[in-house]
């Protein structure tokens, strides 16, 4: 008995129709992992190092850039020199150094004044973070700052290579809501200039960010500087330092040993004065003792003479 046309199609049809959606599923699978792959690889997870009221400090991981629409073509792998023992005066020549200059003020033309990046305050956060952050970072990461001030935020990056630290400024003051991070006059520079390196060739990677300003400051120049600080500058508050304080034992020792010394003292001069008491007792009985047989050697009366007799 032969079969239909329609009636052969249908188990065709029927198996199709159950491969159309096994195929579909297998294509979004793929799909999720090639997006769950993209993700993972250009992505940038932060490590908390540290955290305060003023803000907070980071490990960034740059492993892999990638292509972007932007850039078009995959950038070299980020490659630090970490991690990296850095001394903590050494940072805090480097916090203190770094200057920002032509900021935009309402009403005015942007102004080529120069005013230190960091307070005084903020400084003394981020130095100690940098000082771990730099020793436990590794060579894919770099470190990320962020700062707080009035609902204000300044963000920026740290690393180490050779004998370079490296900062760029991606944020500078910025609102929450505000588009433009930073003014695009913009600059970022160091002082004193001898420990900036000026002819310095930044790594491939960093034509991704050609916006941002960046410094490259030589470790073994900032080593040699004078230590930090010297004076307070005109931006910064006069803090008065007060002498440490004596220790307890010590004090106590200390008034040990002269009330010990006055006791000694009296003691001494009470010896003298009673030696000098006997000798005046001594001078005394001598005195007594000379006077005493010249009042015995007195001469003896004469006998009377009788008168004669008639």
């Amino acid at each position: 008995m032969l079969e239909s046309s329609p009636m052969r199609t249908l188990p065709h049809q029927a198996h199709g129709a159950f491969r159309r959606p096994l195929q579909v599923w297998h294509i979004s699978l793929a799909l999720f992992t090639c997006l769950h792959v993209v993700a993972c690889s250009t992505g940038s997870p932060l490590t908390p190092v540290g955290e305060g009221p003023l803000g907070k400090v980071a490990l960034e991981r740059l492993a892999s850039r990638g292509t972007t629409a932007k850039y078009g073509s995959p950038q070299t792998a980020f490659q630090a020199s970490h991690p990296a023992t850095i001394p903590v005066s050494v940072i805090s020549h480097l916090l203190a150094g770094l200057s920002v200059s032509g900021i935009e003020r309402p009403g005015n033309a942007a102004t080529q004044q120069v005013y230190p990046l960091f307070s005084h305050e903020e400084m003394e956060f981020l130095g100690p973070l940098l000082v771990r952050a730099l020793a436990e970072a590794q060579a894919d990461q770099r470190i990320r700052f962020t700062l707080h001030d009035d609902g204000l935020r300044t963000q920026g990056t740290i690393y180490v290579q050779k004998s370079l630290l490296r900062v760029s400024l991606s944020h500078y003051r910025a609102r929450p809501a505000q588009t433009d991070t930073r003014p695009a006059t913009l600059a970022l520079s160091f002082s004193p200039t001898q420990a900036l390196v000026r002819t310095d060739v930044p790594q491939s990677w960093m034509n991704i960010e050609p916006d941002q300003p960046h410094v490259a400051v030589s470790i073994e120049a900032l080593a040699q500087l004078p230590p930090w600080p010297t004076a307070p500058s005109e931006h910064q508050s006069v803090v008065e330092v007060a002498p440490p304080p004596i220790p307890v034992a010590n004090e106590q020792t200390r008034l040990h040993q002269e009330l010990q010394a006055t006791k000694d003292l009296v003691v001494k001069q009470a010896e003298e004065l009673q030696q000098l008491k006997t000798e005046l007792d001594m001078l005394k009985r001598q005195l007594a003792e000379k006077e005493s047989p010249a009042s015995k050697a007195k001469p003896k009366p004469a006998p009377r003479k009788s008168a004669p007799t008639p």
